[in-house]
């Protein structure tokens, strides 16, 4: 009984890992094969649990690093990635709350001691330069001090 509640208990703990990578990660090759392998994990688990049989798959500590490392380091870019494209978003919601758009908008991210992603700096371009006074004024009071604003302007 001991045996199929850990069973049952690792197939819980894998779905709601499949899950959140689904979730926090766009579909791609990584994702798609990050998921077949906990597919096959479960699938061993469940033959496993059924026969009795003790599984010990050959994975060297070393070799289990470098994939969590890897891993961990997908995660990371996709994780920045996705900060500085909702950085993006806001911005323009900004400007477009205020009537104005930008040609181009780039955003720069980083993190703080407690790990937590912020701004930290926001470039647009303008095709006159009375736009890019009030975007400047505008994003300035609205980001505050903390994000450095550079507006350039330019037919």
């Amino acid at each position: 009984m001991n045996q199929v509640m850990e069973s049952v208990l690792t197939v819980c703990v894998a779905l709601v890992a499949a899950e959140l990578l689904r979730r926090f990660c766009p579909e791609d090759q990584m994702v798609r094969f990050v998921s077949g392998l906990v597919a096959l994990g479960l699938l061993l688990s469940l033959v496993g649990a059924a026969t009795g049989l003790e599984l010990d798959l050959p994975l060297s500590a070393a070799q289990g690093q470098r994939q969590q490392e890897e891993l961990s380091s997908y995660l990371e870019e996709q994780y920045q990635q996705a900060a500085q494209q909702d950085g993006e978003a806001y911005v323009q919601s900004l400007l477009a709350a205020a009537g104005l758009q930008a040609k181009e908008i780039q955003v720069s991210t980083d993190r703080n001691q407690d790990g937590s992603i912020v701004l930290t700096e926001v470039a647009a371009v303008f095709t006159y330069p009375v736009e890019g006074e009030r975007a400047s004024a505008l994003l300035r009071n609205a980001l505050g001090e903390g994000v450095r604003v550079m507006v350039e302007t330019g037919g």
